[in-house]
């Protein structure tokens, strides 16, 4: 089974209505990471403050990066045949969608949440949002609230799952959207 390990950044929470400022996608073939994908994506409207703020990804930042259909092949090419893999999956899996739809792409590929999986694996514990769960399970995350540093540590999550007999598990959460 491979998996792609994604994580986006967003100018809010529809989206319909909102853009992709950053994506990361971490390749993991089911034993090791294959490969890794990074961008900031012109969203083509202003990012909010607060979202600024807590990323760190600024207008100015992602004004000459590329708009996402120029990135909208690479990114489907990554995605096809594997199992689309995210913390909250339903979150990034509309966006990244929603936005090869309208670059022309469909994707439906199936689906597992890391939140979820979590759960399953790891129970006991009070909380389950990435941060918390990183430390719980002393898994360093290096940019926090950017696209890159939340993929890998979920890449870290899934890894660890994987090292601890948990194909089976995974195999019965995986989710065909």
């Amino acid at each position: 089974m491979k998996f792609a390990v994604v994580d986006i950044e967003t100018t809010g929470g529809f989206p319909s209505q909102h853009g992709i400022t950053e994506i990361a996608i971490v390749l993991h073939d089911g034993d090791q990471i294959e490969g890794i994908y990074e961008t900031l994506i012109n969203p083509h409207q202003p990012i909010p403050p607060f979202i600024a703020n807590m990323t760190g990804i600024s207008n100015q930042m992602v004004a000459a990066a590329p708009s996402f259909d120029k990135v909208a092949s690479n990114i489907f090419n990554l995605l096809e045949n594997r199992v689309f893999v995210a913390h909250n999956v339903n979150f990034d899996y509309s966006f990244v969608r929603h936005h090869l739809e309208v670059s022309g792409y469909q994707l439906d590929v199936p689906k597992l949440c890391t939140i979820r999986l979590s759960r399953k694996a790891f129970p006991g514990h009070k909380k389950y949002g990435l941060g918390h769960l990183c430390r719980t399970l002393d898994i360093q995350i290096e940019n926090r609230h950017r696209a890159g540093g939340d993929a890998a540590a979920t890449a870290k999550i899934l890894d660890l799952v994987i090292q601890n007999n948990g194909k089976t598990l995974i195999s019965e959460l995986i989710k065909r959207h």
